[in-house]
């Protein structure tokens, strides 16, 4: 029977918080009532992340395993999780649990309406409980703006890393798109916007985790980069299906 959920989580080098958070991402969906697939992308880590999770398998059917040869990126490991989801809705998530499960619950009732439904940190509502450095949050508004102004439009929060998809819709996005790294969020829900697709913003309760694998400034032109290359990608026909 097709799952109603699919949830992906990509995962690099992350062997120790899967040991923590997979217990608890259990727990949740084994006190949900709708049926799910739990996905796992193994982005080609070096760490025990491929033993952990292959463990997790063998005791728990719904518990899929992708692993990536190498490292290719939080947007292609997503990608990978995607296409092969089944599921009617498709959520990915954040192996860390920045954003906690119960947070979807708020995400549910608007799914008659908007076949995106994606959390933000930035409207009125959210709830930060840890904050991110002075530094980290303006350069995160500031790509914000860039993104607006360059690809998107209107979308208080890009990377916020909570999203849910009308399981077609995700898959035909996906498959769509191209960019696999910081910057695929912003290609999402620019492919989303082309194709008309109605995006719903949610205020989420978030906690920065500090051990984050995310360089401000290697990664931040990259992501630059990413949004000219949406543009450009958009103009050479890319995108037309």
């Amino acid at each position: 029977m097709k799952p109603h959920l699919s949830v992906v989580i990509p995962a690099y080098n992350e062997a120790l918080r899967l040991k923590k958070t997979l217990p608890e991402i259990l727990s949740y969906f084994n006190h949900q009532q709708y049926t799910r697939e739990i996905i796992i992308v193994n982005d080609g880590s070096i760490d025990q992340t491929k033993a952990v999770v292959s463990q997790l398998t063998l005791r728990h059917q719904n518990v899929k395993f992708i692993h990536l040869s190498k490292n290719s990126g939080k947007g292609a490991a997503i990608r990978a999780g995607v296409l092969s989801s089944t599921a009617d809705w498709v959520l990915f998530m954040d192996a860390d649990l920045s954003t906690p499960l119960s947070q979807l619950e708020k995400f549910w009732p608007h799914t008659s309406t908007h076949p995106i439904v994606i959390g933000s940190r930035k409207i009125k509502g959210a709830n930060i409980k840890r904050h991110q450095s002075w530094l980290r949050e303006n350069l995160g508004k500031v790509f914000t703006i860039l993104t607006n102004t360059i690809a998107t439009r209107g979308i208080s929060d890009i990377t916020c890393g909570f999203k849910l998809f009308k399981g077609s819709a995700a898959r035909a996005l996906f498959a769509q798109s191209v960019l696999s790294d910081w910057s695929f969020d912003a290609e999402i829900l620019y492919l989303a916007q082309k194709n008309h697709l109605p995006i719903k913003e949610i205020p989420v309760d978030w906690k920065n985790d500090p051990r984050t694998k995310v360089n401000m400034f290697k990664d931040g032109y990259r992501a630059l980069l990413g949004l000219i290359k949406i543009r450009l990608n958009d103009l050479s026909g890319l995108y037309t299906p």
